[in-house]
């Protein structure tokens, strides 16, 4: 196998695993914190009287 037939074929199979991650669903754990910390930076910026 050439040079560029083994790149060619290592860029296809990473471009298969990176769809294949991007189709996994995301863990609730995972939006339950990012929920967390959203209202954590709310309550920050109404207490502080901040805008960001």
């Amino acid at each position: 196998m050439t040079s560029a037939g083994a790149e060619a074929q290592i860029a296809q199979k990473l471009r298969s695993f990176y769809t294949s991650v991007q189709e996994e669903p995301i863990p609730q754990q995972f939006l339950d914190l990012l929920e967390k910390l959203d209202l954590a930076e709310q309550r920050s910026t109404q207490v502080g009287g901040e805008d960001r």
